[in-house]
């Protein structure tokens, strides 16, 4: 569930956007609130690591198969012969590295507890580089068959979590973030993770920087049980 308890990650953020209808207007600032959420390991696939294991080899690959809200499979670019800065239009005319991933993704699927995937959008199949815009990790995902344009919010989280096993491709791929903010890559950007950690580096609870802004006041006229006004 969110929590919205006081966080060290609570600041403010800027949001401007130079060629959009408001490009001529200051930057505007508004509070970053930091949304939390527990309990969501396994939150498809039963467990955070369904097979039990932070590296699993499928079709002759490495993969972290791992569901913190979404369930993932994660593999080196490197191993499809990618440098993991490839982008969209590149990745979508790679039939070859597509045919691979979705021969690993119908193994990978029974694995975590999904059962058949031909049809199904999981687990998403997520490749992964170093990091080159001071983030903690790069990714291209494709979800199935299609490449994401940036990476979704759990799918971040997920991502996240696998930089802090043991083992496995993100693991050994991750830097780690100086301000405890995991900051994933991804083609047209970056999605800022948070990470709770307990005093063993256990995870409490993950999720993401959201922004809050007022939209409306005003004043609600209620009647009471005999239909007669009260206070606002």
């Amino acid at each position: 569930m969110p929590s919205m308890q006081p966080s060290p990650w609570a600041s403010c953020c800027t949001w401007w956007n130079p060629t959009g209808p408001l490009g001529d207007m200051p930057a505007l600032v508004w509070p970053a609130v930091p949304l939390l959420f527990a309990n969501i390991a396994g939150s498809m696939c039963g467990a955070l690591l369904p097979t039990g294991n932070a590296v699993d080899v499928i079709e002759d690959v490495e993969a972290t198969l791992i569901d913190n809200g979404m369930p993932c499979a994660i593999l080196r670019a490197e191993d499809f012969g990618l440098t993991g800065e490839e982008d969209r239009a590149t990745l979508e005319a790679e039939a070859g590295v597509k045919a691979r991933l979705e021969a690993i993704r119908l193994k990978a699927g029974p694995m975590m507890g999904l059962g058949d995937v031909v049809g199904a959008s999981v687990p998403q199949m997520t490749l992964v580089s170093r990091a080159r815009q001071g983030g903690v990790i790069s990714t291209r995902s494709f979800i199935p068959h299609r490449v994401h344009a940036s990476i979704g919010v759990l799918a971040a989280v997920t991502v996240a979590t696998a930089t802090r096993l043991e083992a496995g491709p993100a693991a050994t791929l991750a830097a780690e973030p100086a301000d405890k903010i995991y900051r994933v890559e991804h083609p047209t950007g970056l999605t800022e993770v948070l990470l709770d950690l307990d005093e063993n580096g256990t995870i409490r609870g993950a999720g993401t920087v959201r922004t809050a802004r007022k939209l409306f006041d005003g004043l609600v006229f209620a009647v009471d049980d005999n239909g007669d006004p009260t206070s606002p």
